[in-house]
């Protein structure tokens, strides 16, 4: 691989994910109940956790709330969740920051 690739590589601390799409196949399923739904694909959090254990966090900014992304923020040890969010890069420069 090349060199130059690596050592930019090694500078990432953060991703930044949306839900919708990026970390499901983009299926939001309702029910009459008001009970809502999505598939989240393991291999996605597989790799979130490896790459947690190499130092890099991730964070979510999605336009959607959801109790569930709460959940699943939860089980990948994705601590930056925002959510409701339609100003994303509003939040992304507040991560930038920290």
């Amino acid at each position: 691989m090349n060199k130059e690739i690596i050592e930019k590589a090694k500078k990432i601390k953060l991703i930044i994910l949306d839900v919708d799409g990026v970390m499901t196949d983009g299926s939001i399923i309702l029910d009459n109940k008001g009970n809502e739904f999505k598939m989240f694909h393991v291999r996605d959090g597989h790799a979130i956790k490896m790459l947690s254990k190499t130092g890099i966090k991730a964070a979510i900014i999605t336009g959607r709330k959801s109790g569930v992304v709460d959940r699943r923020a939860r089980e990948l040890g994705i601590r930056e969740v925002y959510q409701g969010i339609f100003n994303k890069s509003a939040v992304y420069d507040l991560l930038l920051r920290k």
